[in-house]
């Protein structure tokens, strides 16, 4: 195979693909490669791990059609370190040759018959609003378990919802939760547990990243074009579908846990303060944090709230934010990061913080819309 094309083309493809080659050792040396092949001038590069597929296109200038497995870290290094200008991949039995101005790198490759026998990416059935599903997966990824031990919780859970969907991440101290209204893309009453990793890399799609660069529309909702991503879903996996790149990834198996039992009815205490103000203020007295036990104290008052962090390693640190309070004089602490990753999601310029009292789950939303919410268990203080 042979083909010339754009660094900076080459470059978005294989980066792209690459992000599911796994960076674990497995049976099989391919896996750490990218299937690149040229097919006259349509160059298609695939990077896999098993549980997550990532297919990529591009234009290029084919010579001569064929198939390789290249290394995917250190050939798009390479290519990314070439100067500007039309790069050449010619690949021919083991070694593969990449040209560009006056440098030249040889590399050896993977046999091809070792890399997986993928399918095509499957036609997309139905769609969602990109600038929504942009939204949601902001909001609500960052709230799934990193920890593999509880498989489940590294998942997000998407489910019909009145006349639309649901998006549900948690990983036991906090949860995430995101409607998506009008959309019919589980209108059967199935829903499905998606890996927040593969979600985190659908968030890359062109049409989802540049949603989240959108201007917020008047009611805060990231997007506000017409253009959709496509879903195709399986009975064990499914694929998101955003121009030249598709994402597939397994579904994880499972019954996910009864989420709706841990909102509380109704909350007697309620804080309402500018996201800004509040964030400057974590993000100030958190430097005194130095580990995952240290709270940040939230004391709560008609004109405002304290914030407050002692650290019996480093010192102390409190501050003050203007805030409408209604409710009981309250003291609660939450963990600071967790706390900070919820008040970031909310769209818009102001926070409304949801308590019931120092021991059960707090809820972090927007004043103007009640799509997204964010429950926090607070932590427990002499």
């Amino acid at each position: 195979m042979k083909f010339r094309c754009e660094r900076d083309s080459l470059v978005e493809v294989l980066v792209g693909a690459g992000r599911a080659v796994s960076t674990r050792s497995s049976a099989s040396a391919a896996l750490a490669g990218l299937r690149m092949e040229i097919e006259g001038n349509h160059l298609s590069v695939v990077g896999t791990d098993l549980d997550l597929t990532i297919h990529v296109a591009t234009e290029a200038i084919g010579v001569s059609d064929g198939t390789c497995v290249a290394p995917a870290r250190l050939t798009a290094d390479i290519v990314r370190s070439l100067e500007p200008g039309a790069v050449t991949i010619d690949a021919d039995g083991e070694n593969m040759e990449i040209g560009a101005a006056r440098s030249r790198f040889s590399l050896r490759t993977f046999a091809v018959d070792d890399f997986p026998l993928l399918p095509e990416p499957p036609k997309p059935s139905t769609s969602v609003p990109a600038g929504s599903l942009a939204g949601a997966l902001r909001q609500v990824v960052r709230a799934a378990s990193a920890d593999d031990a509880r498989p489940l919780l590294t998942g997000v859970l998407i489910a019909p919802e009145g006349n639309g969907v649901r998006l549900v991440a948690t990983d036991s101290y906090r949860l995430a939760l995101r409607d998506i209204a009008g959309s019919e893309a589980f209108s059967d009453g199935s829903q499905i547990l998606v890996p927040a990793r593969a979600l985190s890399e659908v968030q890359r799609l062109p049409m989802l990243a540049a949603a989240s660069k959108d201007s917020l529309t008047a009611v805060g909702e990231p997007g506000a074009g017409t253009s959709t991503v496509g879903l195709a879903i399986g009975e064990h996996d499914i694929t998101f579908s955003s121009g030249d790149t598709q994402v597939s990834t397994r579904l994880l198996d499972g019954t996910y846990p009864d989420y709706r039992q841990l909102i509380p009815p109704s909350y007697p205490n309620r804080l309402h303060v500018g996201k800004d103000s509040l964030l400057d203020a974590l993000r100030r007295v958190r430097l005194l944090v130095r580990d995952n036990t240290t709270p940040v104290r939230l004391s709560m008052r008609p004109s405002g709230v304290d914030l407050s962090v002692v650290s019996q390693e480093i010192g102390d640190a409190s501050e003050t934010v203007d805030a409408d309070f209604e409710g009981g004089d309250l003291t609660i602490a939450f963990n600071p990061g967790y706390l900070i990753d919820g008040v970031e999601a909310v769209n818009g310029d102001e926070v409304v913080l949801e308590t019931v009292d120092a021991t059960k789950p707090a809820t972090v939303r927007a004043a103007e819309e009640i799509e997204f919410r964010y429950l926090l268990m607070p932590v427990r203080v002499a």
